[in-house]
């Protein structure tokens, strides 16, 4: 199974996305949903800090130090590093600091 492709999170609530769907007997045959969570691990990586995953204590950006921080080099350096470190290829990272937008081009290696 491509790492792309696991289960979803809800991006407001944090939970499982769930979509019961009973069979003609009324018993539960699926519910959780699957699908690419190419943007659901960047966001999870860049909002974790490092030492918040026991398995990889190094993994996680911390973004949210980056408020009021004008010197975006190392952040988008952090960004890149990260998410190779989980098996993506990045192409590009940039941080607007007058927009507040980040964008980032990375994928995961087929």
């Amino acid at each position: 199974m491509p790492k792309a492709l696991d289960i979803l999170i809800d991006p407001n609530t944090g939970d499982l996305q769930v979509d019961t769907e009973r069979d003609a007997l009324g018993l539960i045959a699926q519910g959780l949903e699957v699908g690419d969570t190419t943007y659901q691990n960047q966001a999870i990586i860049l909002q974790s800090v490092k030492g918040e995953f026991k398995e990889y204590p190094t993994l996680g950006v911390g973004i949210s130090d980056m408020v009021n921080d004008h010197e975006t080099t190392g952040w988008t350096r952090e960004i890149s590093l990260q998410l190779e470190s989980d098996g993506m290829t990045v192409k590009e990272v940039d941080i607007d600091i007058t927009s507040g937008k980040l964008t980032i081009d990375a994928e995961y290696n087929s």
